[in-house]
């Protein structure tokens, strides 16, 4: 076991400017161990050397007066913590840069990209291909590292100012890209109506992982116990995410990014350890100003309770920060982990929802189908959790789906064949399927099939419906009979495509569709024609049995947040496929939760996640008087809250176990002792 499975760690990273290199070591040691820390992530290599380099084109800081980083890693190792160089070899000096042409990046204009003095260089150039090794090699046999960690490994089109230049046109790529696909051509532009571009998205991902690969075995031949921490998980063992903010991005904040990251790595690679970064500023233009101190606390307590790493990133270091208004936060949270760091290690997720994220169908927008179904479930209470598609095509899928009661495909359009067989066996084994969107309609490489691939879901052949204004679903008497909270409701709106399905022998539908009618002016604004296309199609395959609503319905709730979407999604789980959850949960919408196992004991985790208010992060309302009930074969021996400490007053009766939380602030874990 490596140092990095042992338990989460509590990791700060300080991402040094050159100007950084004149720092007072003790001041800097002292500010770390004001934040618990236990691992030290530090940027050695790469864009800037910060030790005495030997190579020609490494470029060494100008500011170093002697081997700083060798100094700072001998003061980590005495502190008793671990030490995780950085490299970024996405950009080098113009120095270095200009008199090697080859090695860099080419806009679809054919122009370099010189940033500040930095160039990009291109992932198929000598540079990163060759060079990029002979500098970890320098670093791994020089110095005792105990990690290290590579930032913006791909390739990178945007610049730090987010203009786009993009795919790059350089000789490397085109040769290469010829070699992997025979396209004598790259693509100009990101498409995913264009087949060269499907097949370039397949070429960039298993380039990624060819050098990825490479660096880390010139890594580990020097010392296979230095961690490798990337942003991918093969050859990885620490998975490094990011919950950040981009000043471009659709508002609001994405408020569980937290949860998506750990989870996701928690539910898809036994055993890997997951260090999602809080990070601590606005955005690249904005690096010396602060994010919400209650957005970066939320941030780590969503890692902490799902069993992931504390992470927390800054630009500079802890000592020079122009906005420290989130230390005090971060510092009790860090503080916190450390005292109970037992509880959250080696957790067990107890979920038996398991909800796919579909990276390979991003292409098409699903990850925003991703996010809605997140929230309905997160909202809810209904405990889950996240399995990256890329898994599905495991040979160890079956046993992986085995875990789980219930399956949800988000919108997971492009599926291998062995991805949708593995997914009927699940079904026709006794698992239960709730898919949405147009899922199994694409190859894994995204190529539209033109028919629906899952055998389990009662359904083949489609029409497809565009996107049209003023089309709804009647949610009929009959609907009404089987699924619950639709007493005052007998429409849900559809505002995006939608397939028309032709039901197999077996399978029913759910619900009407009405076509576009009329909306203005109001004396017009009425029915015309109702049909019986279904927005809800269920369908017993084997031994199980699956509901699939086959439009997106994931992506309306995470667009306007309607009721009717979250009720129907809802009343799929619960009425028609009989979902029934382990973890019973009586609180505000506002409360997140999750259920773990632990040697000897359970633990419920809460996050409140009220203080979001539009864009802006207040302090969260304490939520008052939550109750949950928990299935139990034998009275628990205690239970106490680990926030708040103290014994938590329960009562066990007939296989359950009830309690009620006083009062939640930020997060709270209850412990259940066996």
């Amino acid at each position: 076991m490596g140092w990095w499975d042992e338990k989460p760690m509590r990791l700060i990273q300080t991402n040094l400017r050159e100007i950084d290199a004149k720092l007072d070591i003790d001041e800097y040691m002292r500010s770390l161990e004001e934040f618990s820390v236990n691992v030290l992530l530090f940027n050695v290599g790469g864009i800037v050397a910060n030790y005495p380099s030997a190579l020609e084109f490494h470029y060494v800081n100008p500011n170093l007066k002697d081997d700083f980083a060798g100094k700072v890693i001998e003061r980590v190792h005495e502190k008793g913590m671990k030490f995780i160089a950085r490299f970024d070899f996405s950009r080098l000096n113009e120095v270095c840069a200009l008199p090697n042409p080859d090695w860099l990046y080419r806009s679809v204009e054919g122009e370099i990209v010189n940033y500040n003095g930095q160039v990009h260089t291109c992932i198929n150039g000598f540079y990163q291909q060759e060079y990029s090794l002979q500098i970890l090699r320098e670093v791994a046999e020089r110095y005792p590292i105990d990690g290290i960690f590579f930032n913006m490994h791909g390739y990178v089109t945007h610049d730090y100012s987010y203009n786009y230049y993009g795919i790059c046109q350089c000789g490397s790529c085109q040769k290469r890209f010829f070699e992997y696909t025979g396209h004598e051509r790259l693509p100009m532009k990101e498409d995913p109506n264009d087949p060269v571009f499907r097949d370039y998205e397949k070429f960039r991902t298993d380039t990624v992982r060819e050098l990825f690969l490479k660096r880390v075995e010139v890594v580990k031949s020097i010392n296979p116990h230095i961690a490798v921490c990337n942003y991918t998980h093969s050859g990885t063992d620490i998975f490094r995410k990011e919950s950040n903010t981009g000043i471009n991005r659709p508002l609001p904040e994405w408020n569980y990014s937290a949860t998506e990251n750990v989870r996701t790595v928690r539910g898809t690679w036994d055993g890997m350890a997951v260090s999602n970064s809080a990070v601590h500023f606005v955005d690249y233009a904005m690096r010396h100003t602060a994010v919400s101190p209650h957005l970066t606390g939320l941030r780590l307590a969503q890692n902490l309770v799902n069993g992931g790493w504390l992470d927390y990133y800054v630009i500079g270091t802890l000592i020079n920060q122009d906005d420290r208004l989130c230390f005090d936060l971060v510092k009790d949270i860090f503080r916190f982990h450390k005292e109970n760091e037992d509880y959250y290690t080696n957790l067990k997720s107890l979920a038996e929802v398991c909800l796919v994220v579909p990276e390979s169908s991003s292409i098409y927008g699903s990850k925003d189908e991703l996010k809605g179904i997140m929230r309905i479930l997160a909202e809810n209470h209904v405990t889950y959790d996240l399995l990256h598609d890329n898994e599905l095509q495991s040979p160890l899928i079956d046993e992986k789906l085995g875990r789980y009661k219930l399956l949800i495909l988000a919108d997971q359009r492009s599926m291998s064949d062995s991805a949708v067989e593995a997914v009927d066996r699940f079904v026709e084994q006794g698992g239960k399927l709730l898919a949405t969107g147009f899922t199994s309609t694409c190859d894994l490489k995204g190529h539209p099939l033109g028919h629906i691939r899952l055998q389990s879901i009662g359904t083949t052949e489609f029409v497809l419906k565009p996107k049209v204004q003023g089309a709804y679903f009647r949610i009929r008497e009959e609907d009404k009979s089987i699924l619950q909270n639709f007493e005052s409701i007998d429409l849900v709106y559809l505002y995006g495509e939608a397939l028309e399905c032709k039901l197999e022998e077996g399978a029913s539908g759910f619900f009407g569709l009405i076509p576009s009618c009329m909306f203005g002016p109001p004396e017009k604004c009425y029915f015309t024609q109702e049909t019986d296309t279904p927005g809800l199609i269920y369908n017993r395959y084997g031994n199980g049995e699956s509901a699939y609503i086959p439009w997106g319905i994931g992506s309306h709730y995470e667009k306007l947040s309607n009721h009717g979407h979250a009720r129907l999604l809802m009343a799929a789980l619960r009425d028609v496929l009989g979902q029934r959850e382990p973890l019973q949960v009586t609180a505000s919408p506002l409360v997140e939760v999750s259920f773990h196992k632990g040697p000897s004991r359970r633990l419920v985790s809460a996050v409140n996640v009220s203080g979001q208010l539009g864009t802006a992060f207040h302090a969260p309302i304490p939520v008052r008087d939550i109750r949950f009930t928990i299935q139990a074969d034998s009275e628990p021996s205690r239970i106490y809250g680990l926030r708040r400490p103290g014994d938590i007053p329960y009562v066990y009766n007939d296989g359950q176990v009830s309690l009620c939380l006083d009062e939640l602030e930020l997060f709270e874990t209850i412990v259940i002792e066996d």
